[in-house]
């Protein structure tokens, strides 16, 4: 029975020793990142029948459990590979929101500033210090704009550089848990199946690590090791074996890194971005790159494309200081067109920027299958599928075609299973720059004019047939008198007398009825006559007749004629509008310009304008005061009128309001006076509220880009601050579990001397029992 006592007793002393070692452990590891507490763990050794009864053989070691909660584990990957995203996300996303709502290095104080400087030129168009202002402001915009794209060209370079460095990382991570694998393994095998648990909190402690880094699911193995997965399912690490991730250019932007795997043999398997966008650091800059850099450039590129073709067909629809035709103001770049590396052949696919106002801050494909081609915009993934016939295509105000002249065929030449991406607004801010440096070219007059006939003139004229020497002099016109639209021609004869005496007769034409004529000879006698009744000729005498009044002096000869086509001034109430032009100004061969005369005819039923020379064979459109609209067929010589309407003709705009009295005339004629017209100033000036962009104006469409980049931020912040107080939840209730309490421990290592103590006097016990015995033998 001492013997028995003397195992128990030992059996008692190599627990505590276990026990107190395991504390040990624990204390000393308190601070190591990624340990869990062990425990000991203890069973009876059971005991042996004596008869009478179950004698105990002491205890015994079953293993040195690891204090470990898989799901609480799992949860805290889950959440830290969140953070670690949203984290990165933010960090990114802040540096553009900062710089883009910047009150003074933003792009708002520069448009501002430079349709300040427009509006001034408007006010003050023939002064060399305001047309530099504008060309000093627009500069300073280029350069804004400029800087803002520079600055996004060094994030997405920044994005680029962490995409590099993390997969380094990746890699070195992955070969760890490698190397932890193979030796948790053999561990297993020598350790006869119990866990090596300082290994096992050293792999989980590199998965944590990598997890931050990339979003990863682990599948642990029979063996004991555990395989790695990324993406949606990309191997990384099995077993012992790794499958090394590597960065290259992407086939269709070689400023932009992507991501693959290395494939056995030679050759890399891309991996697409969305792939990661679940977790970790690069996930999130990932996103960030897709979802905030690429919109905000192209968002930044779309401004300035906009503008600048604004501008630009602004300028062309004006008058230089010089009287010319004003060229562009800013150059503006075209869409970008890239092949994918698996492409044949060569394509004549055009891209034009037809309609900036309907770009969109996305980038497209365009494939062709052999029969059909497919446009896919990638913001949506939305696909458009267009026949051959149907090119021209106009698709978000990108017109596609193979550049040919009319009639076409217009569709591209593409070899089947040929894939182009179109990048519409990418370079946008990149090719804004500044295309005028002489202020004389700045186009602030309209190509036309408009008048109304404001002063009476009789238009007097003599045939170069005349042989007299009569000369007409002293010319008036009564409009209260005359009929507007008519003219009058009076020709000199002999009568049937001896000798024959000379005389004139009227002919009016257009005049009803026929008005007569009354005479004032210069000895102070008169006469007067009805229609066309001949009247003596006396030089020096004054001729009135339908409100027409001239004094003829000299010697006519028979058949000699004087001719009057008077013009009234306007008697009515009505006024023509300064006038504009449209871009189909500058592509008509029919301009208003020759110049064009409106006569309004009020005994027409209904009343009308002629307008002489005839429409052009374009036609053109009435507005009425409702919006309705009457079509101008090209060759009409009439146009009807309603107080309020206005017309566009050959790319020419005006509206006449108020009452025309007949007879009344209106001028449509090209500008002379280009260098202190301000109206195409003007129209530049409105351009800062019209709605170029999407609905919206230039200001308001930076603004909806700096709002936008503004509530992502405050989006993924709060996210990211809700998710790092989950995260910190999780560690907590991990840690209350799994972690080292220093007390506690404390306890633990004066509880396991007690037992050590109480185990020595068992084995003391023992021994004295023994030597009892033996001297009871001896």
């Amino acid at each position: 029975m001492a013997t028995n006592i003397f195992s128990i007793g030992q059996s008692a002393l190599q627990a505590a020793m276990a026990a107190q070692a395991t504390t040990s452990h624990n204390i000393s590891n308190g601070k190591t990142p990624g340990y869990n507490r062990q425990e000991v763990v203890q069973s009876s050794a059971g005991g042996i029948n004596y008869g009478y009864g179950f004698v105990g053989q002491g205890t015994q070691v079953n293993e040195i459990k690891r204090v470990y909660n898989d799901f609480l584990n799992k949860q805290a990957l889950a959440s830290q590979t969140s953070a670690s995203s949203l984290d990165s996300y933010y960090s990114e996303i802040s540096q553009i929101n900062n710089m883009v709502a910047d009150t003074k290095a933003g792009l708002s104080p520069a448009l501002q500033d430079f349709f300040s400087a427009v509006q001034n030129l408007a006010s003050n168009p023939n002064t060399q210090a305001s047309r530099q202002s504008v060309l000093s402001q627009a500069s300073t915009l280029v350069a804004r704009i400029s800087s803002i794209n520079d600055q996004l060209s060094s994030s997405s370079a920044s994005v680029n550089s962490q995409i590099t460095s993390t997969v380094t990382s990746i890699n070195s991570f992955a070969q760890q848990i490698s190397q932890l694998n193979q030796a948790i393994v053999k561990a297993i095998g020598t350790g006869g199946g119990q866990p090596p648990n300082d290994l096992l909190d050293q792999r989980d402690q590199v998965i944590s690590q990598l997890n931050k880094l990339v979003k990863i699911t682990t599948v642990p193995q029979d063996t004991g090791s555990v395989s790695v997965f990324i993406g949606t399912g990309q191997s990384l690490v099995a077993g012992d074996n790794v499958t090394q991730m590597v960065v290259t250019n992407s086939p269709t932007d070689v400023s932009r890194l992507q991501i693959g795997q290395a494939i056995p043999g030679g050759g890399t398997s891309t991996i697409p971005d969305s792939f990661f966008y679940d977790g970790g650091s690069l996930g999130g800059l990932l996103k960030y790159r897709s979802e905030t850099l690429d919109p905000t450039q192209n968002a930044l590129g779309r401004i300035a494309i906009a503008m600048g073709t604004a501008f630009n067909q602004q300028q062309k629809l004006g008058l230089d200081q010089n009287g010319n035709q004003g060229t562009a103001l800013f150059n503006v770049s075209s869409p970008n067109l890239i092949g994918y590396p698996g492409n044949t052949g060569t394509t004549n696919l055009t891209t034009t920027i037809t309609d900036p106002s309907a770009l969109t801050t996305s980038d497209y494909t365009l494939s062709y299958d052999g029969t059909n081609y497919t446009f896919t915009r990638l913001s949506d993934n939305t696909k458009t599928i267009k026949a051959p016939g149907a090119f021209p295509v106009t698709l978000d105000g990108v017109t596609y075609s193979n550049g040919a002249a009319a009639p076409g065929p217009f569709a591209p030449t593409m070899a089947a299973g040929n894939t182009y991406k179109i990048q519409p607004t990418a370079n946008g801010a990149a090719g804004f720059s500044l295309a005028l440096n002489n202020t004389q070219l700045l186009a602030t007059a309209a190509p036309i004019a408009t008048s109304i006939n404001a002063t009476n003139n009789v238009n007097a004229s003599m045939p170069a047939s005349n042989t007299g020497n009569a000369i007409i002099s002293n010319t008036s016109l009564d409009s209260s008198q005359y009929q507007q639209g008519s003219s009058v021609s009076f020709t000199a004869a002999l009568d049937a007398s001896t000798p024959p005496k000379m005389q004139l007769s009227a002919a009016w034409t257009g005049a009803t009825p026929v008005p007569g004529v009354t005479v004032n000879y210069a000895d102070g006698t008169t006469a007067s006559v009805t229609g066309a009744t001949p009247f003596d000729y006396k030089s020096g005498m004054t001729i009135t007749s339908g409100g027409v009044t001239y004094a003829l002096t000299g010697s006519p000869t028979a058949g000699d004629k004087f001719n009057f086509a008077p013009v009234s001034a306007n008697k009515g109430t009505a006024t023509i509008s300064t006038g504009s032009v449209t871009p189909a100004y500058l592509t008509t061969t029919t301009p208003l310009t020759k110049p064009t005369t409106l006569t309004y005819n009020s005994t027409a039923a209904p009343p009308v304008f002629n307008i002489s020379p005839a429409v052009p064979a374009g036609g053109g459109t009435i507005t009425h005061k409702d919006g309705t609209t009457t079509t101008i067929a090209g060759g009409a010589t009439t146009l009807s009128y309603t107080a309020g309407d206005s017309y566009e003709i050959s790319g020419v705009q005006f509206a006449i309001s108020g009452q025309p009295g007949n007879g009344d005339q209106f001028t449509i004629a090209a500008n002379t006076n280009a260098a202190s017209d301000n109206r195409n100033a003007l129209a530049m000036g409105k351009l800062q509220t019209a709605n170029t962009i999407n609905g919206t104006s230039f200001q308001g469409s930076y603004s909806q880009l700096v709002a936008t980049i503004g509530n992502k931020t405050n989006e993924i912040n709060v996210t990211n601050t809700a998710e790092k107080a989950r995260l910190t939840a999780i560690q907590n209730q991990q840690q209350s579990e799994s972690g080292v309490n220093q007390d506690e421990e404390l306890a633990h290592m004066i509880q396991n001397q007690q037992q050590y103590q109480a185990a020595a006097k068992i084995i003391q016990a023992a021994s004295d029992m023994i030597n009892v015995l033996l001297s009871l033998g001896s």
